[in-house]
């Protein structure tokens, strides 16, 4: 045993001195992120770009950013959204977290580098409901109201389809239908109707933060999420079923936007 500094003590154990060990937690999770960087696409997969855009597109173009993006915020639309998705934003985190317990530690390929990137990006995702609850607050809802609230069928499906390709899929269907589909294609919407909300909410930096946290820096999360489905996909099989999930995730999220402007 060792004395350091303050009274900590630490414990050499023979034979380790020479073995590479991971950095800090901060630094390790750069190097995480830059393991991975963006790779040329195998066939399959500029396949399933290719076959899930008018999916993708179609959530865009739902009436309520088109509308918003044209004519201004409609805050009746918008605390009905803030209020109905709360649980999808709450849930997110704990999504990620069954699918990092379903990873191993490099027993199967690309599941020590999946396992690594989800407990930093569980972490990032810690502040990200209550940013949104201040979205919702500075539309003149309150806490209880949006914590409170039970969503409609068409959120409540999304919802629930989240944990289930969680629990049930791949890994790789996991990581297409939670972090993929949803990440990705909000970081795109939120920047049409970012102008608009700054408009109408000025200099309220708190009600802000969660549309610019997703629209205004380069969120890498759905690309290396991408990665991360080349990573630990196992067959063709599941080559199909990521589509599938990643299609389905779109089309939900497209029907609660949907309900909502109704």
């Amino acid at each position: 045993m060792i004395h350091g500094m303050e009274g900590v003590t630490m414990t050499v154990t023979a034979g380790t001195e020479g073995r590479t060990r991971p950095p800090s937690r901060t630094q390790h999770h750069r190097t995480v992120k830059k393991e991975l960087s963006e790779t040329p696409h195998p066939a399959w997969v500029e396949r399933m770009i290719a076959d899930l855009r008018p999916d993708w597109e179609g959530v865009l173009a739902s009436p309520v950013f088109t509308a918003t993006a044209a004519d201004g915020v409609s805050d009746e639309t918008w605390r009905t959204i803030v209020k109905e998705f709360f649980c999808v934003v709450e849930a997110f985190p704990k999504y990620m977290g069954v699918h990092l317990g379903r990873t191993t530690y490099g027993k199967r390929d690309g599941d020590l580098l999946a396992r690594d990137w989800l407990i930093g990006n569980i972490r990032t995702e810690a502040l990200h409901a209550q940013w949104f609850i201040d979205w919702g607050v500075s539309l003149g809802l309150t806490e209880e109201e949006i914590i409170s609230h039970r969503p409609g069928p068409e959120v409540a499906s999304l919802y629930e389809f989240l944990w289930s390709v969680a629990y049930r899929g791949s890994v790789a269907e996991a990581f297409g239908a939670v972090n993929y589909a949803i990440e990705g294609t909000t970081g795109e919407w939120t920047r049409l109707v970012m102008p608009a909300f700054r408009e109408r909410l000025g200099d309220d930096k708190y009600g802000l933060m969660w549309l610019a946290e997703h629209a205004e820096y380069d969120d890498a999360h759905p690309r290396e999420a991408l990665e991360l489905i080349k990573l630990t996909v196992r067959d063709d099989d599941d080559r199909v079923a990521v589509t599938d999930a990643v299609r389905r995730s779109l089309e939900l999220f497209r029907r609660g936007f949907d309900a909502c402007a109704r």
